[in-house]
């Protein structure tokens, strides 16, 4: 799923685009897939999209490498292939899955809703109203824009086609709901740093006094063993701490409002004018629940990530004690070293909290889906594609070399 966003926030980002001849007559369509000619516009979007691919690619590679620089970027290789190639081959591949989502869209009896007709409607109204004239010279029509927006739309109800909650593939809410639980962790961790007021490191006598800090704490939570009872006493302990900080610092933490539990509060005060022209004024307090919950994703296990480009949260530390260690509802106590601080964390039971009402809604689910199914997606996407009818017009594709726009945009 993560293209289709991709080449929908591309439109955007096309807008800084400098100019490109327009398209002649034997060079209106770049190629044809199957029968279906994929016109200049649509090409020339997706070398976009395909020349964004290769500079992230290249960082990756090589942080140092001045990607502002389209000749040195043309220099490069990737994948065994000379960056242009690789380009173009990116471009071709974007717009196989063009049709190919089209295709079966149609051929699943799908179609666009009223309200994502109208979505679309608008959106490309705003859009081309700003960035007509330099689309347009870029020669990328209205027309093409429209296309881009509908296969978004329709990629993303085609994927939801196959593996939402009883569709195609028989995705169930039990393999959803077991996915999320499996994944992600329900926990309250108080960080404690070992620096003083002005952020220096603290001497070993001070670093001790915060680790027997820590350990009282930790002893008081570990006599409790009910849930609410827990979380009250951990956000109590954080209020203590922020005290504690804010009393080190040269500059004072700004302060919460909490209720009587401990929990974060808003006020709102609304003012109504009566008939008579007195007012009335009305406070509104709402508790925000779980103000000191996180939730915390596993870190993925894709082979294709490099171990030093994989994100944890909140460090690789916390991350592997939480998902290997931690007992739900029992209080630890860990030393991250690489960040110089202690942490006291209880991981609670996350399915206390997954029904509609709160974290368990439609979107969360979708979001799940979308997580658990985007490779297969892709690996029928990639089916698809391999089983396609390809011809190139060579003399549009030369045409349309991505290192001869003009990526800048003007002052």
């Amino acid at each position: 799923m993560a293209n289709f966003k991709k080449i929908a926030a591309g439109a955007a980002a096309l807008a800084m685009m400098g100019s490109l001849a327009a398209c002649g007559s034997n060079t209106a369509y770049a190629l044809t897939i199957d029968g279906e000619q994929i016109n200049a516009g649509l090409y020339i979007y997706y070398s976009y999209i395909a020349y964004n691919d290769a500079v992230t690619t290249l960082s990756d590679q090589n942080e140092e490498l001045d990607v502002t620089d389209k000749e040195v970027v043309k220099d490069q290789v990737i994948d065994g292939k000379d960056t242009l190639k690789w380009i173009q081959d990116k471009a071709l591949t974007y717009c196989g899955e063009h049709v190919a989502v089209n295709k079966d869209f149609e051929a699943a009896g799908l179609t666009l809703s009223d309200e994502e007709k109208d979505e679309i409607n608008a959106s490309v109204e705003s859009f081309w109203e700003t960035n007509a004239e330099k689309f347009e010279e870029n020669g990328i029509s209205e027309a093409s824009v429209r296309q881009i927006m509908e296969y978004t739309y329709k990629a993303s109800d085609l994927f939801m086609h196959y593996y939402e909650i009883d569709g195609v593939e028989g995705v169930t809410e039990e393999e959803v709901h077991d996915y999320y639980v499996e994944n992600n962790a329900r926990v309250q961790y108080i960080r404690f740093d070992l620096v003083d007021g002005k952020g220096a490191n603290l001497s070993e006598a001070g670093k001790d006094d915060i680790k027997s800090m820590v350990e009282d704490y930790l002893d008081a939570v570990e006599k409790i063993n009910s849930e609410d009872k827990l979380a009250d006493k951990m956000d109590e302990i954080q209020e203590e701490y922020n005290a504690y900080v804010t009393s080190i610092s040269e500059e004072a933490v700004a302060a919460t409002a909490t209720d009587a539990e401990g929990n974060v509060t808003t006020t709102t005060t609304t003012t109504t004018t009566l008939a008579e022209g007195e007012t009335t004024t009305t406070t509104t307090t709402t508790t925000i629940p779980y103000k000191n919950e996180s939730i915390i994703v596993r870190a993925t296990t894709n082979e294709k990530i490099k171990e030093e480009d994989i994100k944890y949260s909140p460090s690789k530390v916390i991350h592997d004690h939480v998902f290997n260690d931690a007992e739900t509802n029992k209080a630890s106590m860990v030393f991250d070293e690489e960040n110089n601080a202690y942490y006291l964390i209880v991981r609670y039971d996350i399915e206390e909290r997954m029904n509609e009402d709160d974290i368990w809604t439609d979107d969360q689910k979708n979001a799940v889906i979308s997580e658990m199914f985007s490779d297969a997606f892709q690996e029928k996407l990639d089916a698809w594609c391999d089983a396609q009818n390809v011809e190139l017009n060579k003399a549009a594709i030369k045409r349309y070399d991505p290192f001869k726009i003009d990526f800048t945009s003007e002052e």
